[in-house]
């Protein structure tokens, strides 16, 4: 075999390499050729004569006693490739007691690339190219997403949510690859407040923020986000499912009648029929003219003062269809 041999915690394992996986089943018949991605990627694209077991399921050990149940049963482990999914699986298999774990860290990425057989609904393509890429009009899901607010001010922090209205975005390719604009129109009249649930002083802060005094619902009942921009940020492909954001939406926030210009970091997450945008973002309300309790343009506020950011954090989702008629 051509290998090399660690040890991990005493216990025996061995870093494969492409010739091994290619003849593992021929030499070791009894053996678990084992992939450690989740059932749908299994079941798009896998080496043949692979079976398995997701080692992001808590259920993983599960799986392993079904699969596996002789600790000495000869194992290769693989992954995507460039992941340390089969490293991790390769640990906990030795947590279990496996004594005979073969890892190969080259994955289907590799196997892929060799041009090798492979079994599955999908072959065609890389995972991580299976989605096609963003193209025309896609319609905001309003039933799906909601805006969560946080305000603040010298005693307490208050917060809840309000609901949206309508919405789209469209694309197209730009000088630096796909780019988007559309529009996102937010219901005012629907702001809600969660921490004082079941308290007096709930009904009085509602009222007061659907005044003159914050955002004058009854003149105002909608804020819209007018977008002119939506771009991927220049290191996307390294921030893609990190959590941290990869994208950029830009363009003007109009609230209270009044159109102020913005940028928002967002997260884009993909899916067969659309994707996911995560919004978080700080903004100052006095450049909206939300002026009450703003220790900038009044003094001697005492218990009055307010903060002047409102932390705005939005789920957005979009399917692919026609524009919305409302926007």
């Amino acid at each position: 075999m051509i290998s090399r041999t660690y040890d991990a915690k005493r216990r025996l394992y061995r870093l494969a390499v492409l010739e091994e996986v290619k003849t593992f089943l021929f030499e070791y018949p009894n053996g678990l050729l084992l992939n450690v991605l989740p059932p749908e990627h299994h079941a798009r694209m896998h080496i043949p004569g692979s079976h398995q077991a997701c080692v992001f399921d808590l259920t993983f050990p599960e799986q392993m006693e079904k699969l596996a149940p002789d600790p000495e049963t000869p194992i290769m482990v693989y992954g995507a490739g460039g992941s340390l999914d089969a490293a991790v699986a390769t640990a906990k298999l030795l947590g279990l007691g496996y004594r005979n774990v073969r890892m190969w860290p080259g994955g289907l990425k590799t196997w892929y690339m060799a041009g090798f057989p492979l079994e599955g609904g999908n072959t065609s393509s890389l995972l991580e190219e299976s989605l096609p890429p963003l193209s025309g009009e896609y319609k905001l899901q309003v039933l799906d997403g909601d805006i969560r607010w946080t305000g603040r001010n010298v005693h307490s922090t208050h917060y809840g949510h309000l609901f949206l209205k309508s919405g789209f975005l469209y694309f197209q390719n730009g000088l630096n690859g796909t780019e988007g604009t559309g529009e996102i129109i937010a219901d005012m009249g629907s702001i809600a407040n969660e921490d004082l649930a079941g308290s007096p002083w709930q009904r009085v802060l509602l009222a007061h923020l659907a005044s003159e005094d914050f955002f004058h619902s009854t003149l105002y009942p909608e804020a819209r986000l007018r977008i002119s921009r939506f771009f991927p940020l220049p290191d996307s492909l390294h921030r893609e499912n990190s959590g941290r954001p990869d994208h950029l939406l830009r363009g003007e926030a109009v609230i209270r009648g009044r159109a102020q210009r913005i940028d928002i970091p967002a997260i884009l997450r993909r899916s067969t029929d659309g994707f996911t945008l995560t919004l978080r973002v700080d903004l100052d309300r006095t450049r909206w003219g939300v002026l009450y309790g703003s220790a900038k343009f009044f003094r001697c506020l005492g218990k009055h003062k307010v903060d002047d950011l409102i932390s705005l954090e939005a789920r957005l989702v979009f399917t692919k269809g026609e524009k919305s008629s409302a926007v």
